[in-house]
């Protein structure tokens, strides 16, 4: 069975191949089923649904609803189907508590944290790129110090003795600002 998903994307690619141009991304109304289906499957975490029904669900979203979503949560479905199909296999207490929401099987790491509230807003993320080779020198270049002019050091020496000879002259804090200017002059024919 092929998904929608992949024969809208395929008929995207076949557009923009030919030389038009489309909106290939998600819909509004894709992005509004996804996020319904999966706060609804949220949600029968909370409520007396069956264990069953719960991997149902999570499984459902996993094959079908997954389409413009973040890989927090497809992480989080793909982990909570596997936990709940696992059960019955396993009736262990281990097997309950990865079963659990929010608990994960050894060795799994989330991309995100685990959601808590249906209501609440998302936590806020790393602001850099998953480590792809491309995005890594441009965070690296926004985070490096912009350059600074020749001689920036011994002006910064300066002002901090500038500063320092302030906060004790009292009144007679002319002799600061010529030592000062001086200390800045010499910094400049370096």
């Amino acid at each position: 069975m092929v998904s929608r998903w992949v024969v809208r994307g395929a008929a995207c690619a076949l557009v923009v191949a030919t030389g038009g141009t489309v909106a290939c991304g998600p819909s509004f109304q894709t992005m509004y089923e996804n996020d319904a289906r999966f706060e609804h499957c949220y949600a029968l975490e909370e409520g007396a649904a069956t264990m069953q029904q719960k991997s149902d669900c999570w499984g459902d979203w996993t094959h079908n609803h997954t389409y413009g979503q973040t890989r927090d949560r497809v992480e989080y479905a793909r982990n909570r189907h596997e936990a709940l199909l696992a059960v019955p296999d396993r009736p262990t207490d281990e097997a309950m508590m990865e079963a659990a929401p929010g608990e994960m099987k050894a060795g799994d790491t989330a991309a995100a944290p685990t959601p808590t509230n249906a209501f609440a807003p998302p936590p806020k993320m790393d602001s850099r790129d998953g480590g792809g080779p491309a995005a890594t020198w441009i965070v690296d270049a926004a985070l490096a110090p912009p350059p600074r002019p020749p001689g920036a050091e011994c002006i910064d020496d300066c002002t901090v003795s500038w500063n320092a000879c302030r906060q004790t002259c009292g009144t007679k804090c002319d002799g600061c600002d010529k030592t000062s200017k001086s200390c800045v002059a010499e910094c400049m024919k370096k």
